[in-house]
């Protein structure tokens, strides 16, 4: 006979005698499943009995304290409805009662009050017969039914709380009812957590319908002990479902208890073939599949066994072959991760990989030469973060990057000055990420920096370029003005010469013309700084006083048909060089007045303040929890066409005809506002005109702003003699 063949039998022996056992034990469980089910309606019953004894003793005991009060008393002998008003009348509005009535002694009602929302208990009334048979010290409770709705009320008879001589003769009754309506039912529904529905016709008393599995039916009586209605109440048992849940949890783990029994049996019955598996185990040992080769001929489960034994020595060889070809893998990955490191070492770009706080971790050559530092062990020696390689005043900007880094964003090309080792300042173009590990959780910071030193030079010679450039146009108004200033005072001069006889009046004349010398001098002194070249003197200034005396400069430049409005609304403080925005104003002014020929029209320039996060959406790059300053300057011109609209910041970009610009104004414009952290936005509708906003973040002044007038020698008056 084969093991197979064995085995099967064994097991069908097994299995019977099993099989019994699982049958009592399931027979066992059904019926304690039946027990709880009986035990937890009765309790339910007994539970919802319970609740409505205390909904009537709690309409009884609101009724103790009516029923002795003074006003009420009063009210009885007075017949007056305002005395009980406060005491009745709160029943319905603040506990919720459906009617309140007020009898005298033989039964005549005296005052009522219903629930508006009820219609028909206005019309009800306890019936006579009802005083006629309880006694005179009447306090119960009872339901009773009006029309279609069923009233739980309760009665008891009032008494002079201090009136010791009538304390078995009541002086009347007072009476509360609820009606059990739908808004009553569900909140009762509520407190119970069962769905009720009420019927006024016997229910059929099954226990189970649908997806409730308990059915309580509770009969109402009236005063009479007649049925009046029954109550239905529904509810989903958790606990039965989980019981049953339970029981099958047993019921399939005696299963698996019995397979797991069957399997061990199997395994010990192995001792049938201890023969084939020696001869298994030898082959394994000394790795020598022939050992095995005479159990391939035989039709059995060691057959499989022995072809499974060949597979694994034919899989053992290519196992072998598969490490030697990752051995050379692991080669060519070190040669790689070399090839790595020394890209990052001669990368032409400053690369700082640091920990989550900070600290210098790995530098290249680049950022050697940058921060003129001898080695990269020298640095970490000196246990160097991040944020000692970058100026005082730039720290906070990269507090904010990390902040963004740490929050999942994208940090690109933000600029920072950083310092080197002997103390030079240099900006550099700075972006970060954050390298996770194989779990996706950050552990360094790798900062990859760009210097911008030759770029910083080229951008101020080009602005340069572009200040003289716009000196010719500016000379030309100037001078317009200049000869009428000498016009003026040639004709002061003429005049004083004729009256030399009237001292007061010639010395009136002279410095009129002191004024106008004083005016010019101004105007060549506006030159001069505007043309000055050198480094840009970024300092705290107001924006409003550099506006103020740019204005007289754009009025030189455009004609007296452009009318000049201003609206200045702040006096805020901002970080920029007065130079560069004088250039940022005289280059949107001549624009403005490009686009206003040959009719003119209105420049508008206006400044006010405007929160961070109104400005979602221009930029990424928007401090929200910032203040920035809106420079606006619109003109009344023929506008920007749509589709030039996203090339008018390009540099050598220009609309307008040869000779009259160069077509780097607003590129140098856009790299100025840039520079100060601020962001430039467009806005124009081809023949209604153009607005460019400006925004330029707020600071606060380190130190009082004192302007230093220069002394001018100005000629002193000279008597005539």
């Amino acid at each position: 006979m084969r093991i197979s063949q064995r085995l099967l039998l064994l097991f069908i022996l097994i299995a019977f005698a099993f099989g019994a056992f699982f049958y009592l034990f399931f027979h066992i469980k059904q019926e304690e499943l039946r027990v709880f089910a009986e035990s937890d309606l009765n309790q339910r019953r007994t539970t919802i009995d319970a609740i409505f004894e205390l909904k009537a003793n709690a309409m009884l005991t609101h009724l103790d304290d009516i029923a002795i009060a003074q006003e009420m008393a009063s009210f009885i002998r007075g017949n007056n409805p305002y005395r009980i008003q406060y005491r009745a009348g709160s029943l319905i509005e603040t506990i919720g009662y459906s009617a309140v009535q007020v009898y005298d002694a033989k039964g005549n009602l005296l005052y009522q009050d219903s629930d508006d929302q009820i219609s028909g208990l206005q019309d009800w009334r306890l019936d006579q017969a009802f005083y006629e048979q309880n006694s005179s010290r009447l306090r119960q409770s009872f339901f009773t039914k009006h029309k279609q709705i069923i009233l739980s009320c309760a009665i008891s008879s009032i008494h002079h709380g201090n009136d010791l001589a009538l304390q078995n003769e009541p002086l009347g009754y007072v009476l509360i009812a609820q009606a059990w309506d739908y808004r009553y039912l569900v909140d009762l529904a509520k407190a119970l957590n069962y769905d009720i529905r009420i019927s006024f016709i016997e229910p059929n008393t099954a226990s189970n319908i649908g997806q409730y599995n308990t059915k309580i039916v509770r009969n109402i009586k009236g005063i009479d002990q007649y049925n009046l209605a029954w109550l239905e109440f529904y509810s989903a048992n958790p606990y039965l479902g989980e019981l049953r849940n339970l029981g099958n949890l047993i019921i399939f783990g005696t299963m698996g208890f019995i397979l797991i029994f069957l399997l061990m049996q199997f395994f010990l019955i192995q001792g049938w073939i201890t023969s084939p598996l020696g001869l298994i185990s030898q082959s394994l040992k000394k790795g020598d599949p022939q050992i095995i080769r005479e159990l391939n001929d035989k039709r059995n489960e060691f057959a499989d066994i022995a072809l499974l034994i060949e597979r694994f020595f034919a899989q053992q060889q290519e196992l072998i072959q598969e490490i030697e070809d990752r051995r050379r893998t692991e080669a060519r990955l070190r040669e790689i991760e070399e090839q790595t490191r020394k890209i990052l070492l001669t990368s032409p770009e400053s690369i700082i990989v640091t920990d989550l706080e900070g600290k210098i971790i790995t530098v290249n050559d680049e950022t050697l030469r940058l921060l003129k530092q001898k080695s990269e062990a020298e640095i970490i020696a000196q246990n160097m973060k991040i944020t000692d390689l970058v100026i005082p005043s730039e720290r906070r900007h990269l507090a904010r990057m990390l902040q963004d880094l740490f929050k999942g964003l994208y940090v690109k090309n933000q600029e920072l000055s950083f310092r080197g080792e002997d103390g030079d300042s240099f900006s550099a173009l700075v972006s970060a990420s954050v390298i996770m590990d194989d779990a996706n959780n950050p552990t360094k910071l790798i900062f990859i920096t760009r210097d911008l030193t030759e770029l910083k030079n080229l951008e101020l010679q080009l602005r340069q370029s572009q200040k003289l450039e716009s000196i010719g146009t500016l000379a030309g108004g100037i001078a317009h003005d200049f000869n009428n200033i000498i016009t003026i005072i040639a004709g002061y001069i003429a005049l004083s010469s004729g009256k030399i006889d009237s001292r007061s009046q010639a010395h009136e004349d002279l410095d009129e013309a002191l004024k106008a010398c004083l005016r010019a001098k101004s105007l060549i002194g506006k030159i001069l700084t505007f043309s000055r070249q050198g480094e840009p003197d970024v300092e705290v200034a107001v924006l409003a006083e550099i506006i103020e005396d740019t204005l007289p400069m754009i009025r030189a430049i455009i004609p007296s048909k452009i009318s000049i409005e201003t609206s200045i609304n702040s006096r805020c403080f901002t970080r920029v060089d007065s130079t560069e925005m004088q250039q940022v104003l005289l280059n949107l002014a001549t624009n403005a007045f490009h686009a206003m020929r040959p009719d003119g029209g209105v420049l508008t320039i206006s400044l006010e303040e405007c929160a961070g996060y109104e400005l979602i959406g221009i930029d990424p790059k928007v401090q929200l929890e910032s203040t920035y300053l809106h420079l606006s300057v619109s003109d009344t011109g023929s506008g920007i066409a749509p589709e030039l609209l996203s090339r008018i910041f390009d540099p050598y970009f220009s609309t307008k005809a040869t000779g009259e610009g160069t077509g780097l104004g607003l590129s140098i414009v856009h790299g100025i506002v840039s520079g100060y952290r601020g962001f430039i936005t467009v806005r124009s509708i081809q023949g209604e005109g153009t607005v460019f906003n400006i925004y330029l973040p707020c600071t606060e002044a380190v130190a009082p702003i004192t302007k230093i007038t220069k002394n001018e020698d100005y000629p002193s008056k000279q008597p005539i003699s």
